[in-house]
């Protein structure tokens, strides 16, 4: 589920690569982004009961800084290709730091009356308007400083690290409400704070790096590579975005289905979120390293296989009436987006000779998508949850209906 964005080719590496304590603040900064994803998400519930505000208007906050980085993160882009990569991982980690610290002193100023419910609220959209304009460059810009770094053969091993490190995040993450929750929403939310700060004061200290030398080329031509991609790859293209859409619906769903069907009080429902944020990610690896070997040459029977299983994991999650059966629909459909993803990501790449521009429209759709998951979820919420339970299984068949009739093989296309 994101998040995304790759950062600009490079035609050489400019840095000397070996230093650790620069590999651990770059590892580390993508780390704390995952593991702000997951803390948010699962305080939601919490944050909803304590402060008053419906569901659906929160995930529409979240939704609100998840959105902004599909027009800011090409931005800073360039802005780290013309003033260099470090400046850009500050700006986000320091956007990162103030959006939690401001939530912070919203949730706090409306638990204790020293502000009213509109300033509150007006406070936490403004946190998430400039975590959305701030924080969308740190991940590109991560990537990038690797990739500067590298040569051809490491630089798969380095950006394989980036899609750990932020996995590792959205792993351990769910531990810090699990054990602060009880105390109240605010204190996992400051934590966050507390991680960050030390972050970007050990990026501050290190040598400012150099702008890079990219590849120039001209603006016609990339325009033709592009609609030539989205004309041949457009199936291929709708799959991710149907796939991180539902996914994302899924997990802003799990909250108010615990709520609703279970019983459960606000801060139980993000103490058990927090768990099965954990069981899904865990699922999610295991489930890569065991299909991995499968889904080798057999691409598209791996995406009709994890279509299928996307859409039954999904039903049994919504309709599940024992805890047992949330778990293991969640469980079901965390393991078909490791079968689903890297399916479309290497059916994508075969078809196209523009890796760069494959790689940027595929993190833009992967944002969108989940943005568009939140957004559905937070319209859900406010019609009822039957509501999104339906969006839920119209976008589950929407994607096997693509996957079995409108998806082909390169070769097959070919011919």
């Amino acid at each position: 589920m994101q998040q995304n964005e790759l950062g600009p080719v490079i035609a050489q590496p400019v840095y000397e690569s070996g230093d650790s304590i620069k590999e651990f603040s770059r590892f580390g900064s993508v780390f704390i982004l995952g593991a702000g994803q997951t803390t948010l998400l699962i305080c939601l519930p919490a944050i909803a009961e304590e402060t008053g505000l419906g569901y659906g208007l929160l995930t529409l906050m979240v939704a609100l800084g998840t959105c902004l980085f599909i027009f800011t993160s090409p931005l800073w882009g360039r802005i780290s290709d013309r003033f260099g990569r470090k400046r850009v991982v500050q700006s986000g980690l320091f956007g990162f730091a103030a959006s939690f610290l401001l939530l912070a002193f919203a949730l706090h100023g409306l638990g204790s009356g020293l502000l009213s419910r509109e300033l509150a609220m007006g406070l936490m959209f403004l946190a998430r308007t400039l975590y959305g304009l701030l924080v969308s460059g740190l991940y590109p810009a991560v990537q990038a400083w690797v990739i500067d770094d590298s040569n051809h053969s490491n630089r798969l091993s380095g950006l394989s690290r980036i899609t750990v490190s932020i996995n590792a995040g959205r792993l351990i993450g769910p531990v810090i409400p699990a054990v602060l929750i009880s105390q109240g929403s605010l204190f996992p939310v400051l934590a966050m704070v507390v991680l960050a700060i030390p972050l970007l004061i050990q990026v501050s200290i290190l040598l400012n790096d150099k702008a890079s030398e990219v590849r120039q080329e001209k603006g016609s031509q990339e325009k033709n590579q592009f609609r030539q991609m989205l004309k041949s790859l457009w199936p291929v293209l709708l799959v991710a975005c149907s796939v991180t859409t539902l996914f994302g619906l899924l997990q802003y769903l799990i909250g108010p289905i615990l709520q609703a069907r279970f019983s459960y009080d606000g801060v139980s429902a993000s103490r058990v979120l927090s768990i099965l944020m954990m069981v899904a990610a865990f699922s999610t690896v295991v489930a890569h390293l065991l299909v991995s070997r499968f889904a080798q040459g057999r691409l598209i029977l791996s995406l009709k296989v994890g279509s299928v299983l996307l859409l039954f994991g999904s039903f049994l999650l919504i309709t599940a009436t024992h805890l047992i059966c949330l778990i293991f629909g969640l469980v079901i459909s965390a393991a078909s987006i490791a079968l689903l993803t890297p399916a479309y990501t290497t059916l994508a790449s075969e078809q196209v000779g523009q890796q760069g521009v494959l790689t940027g429209t595929l993190a833009m759709i992967h944002t969108l998508g989940y943005t568009l998951g939140a957004v559905l979820a937070g319209l859900g919420g406010s019609l009822g949850i039957q509501m999104a339970e339906v969006f839920c299984i119209f976008l589950a068949v929407l994607l096997l209906m693509i996957s079995f009739l409108l998806v082909e093989s390169p070769k097959r296309r070919s011919c």
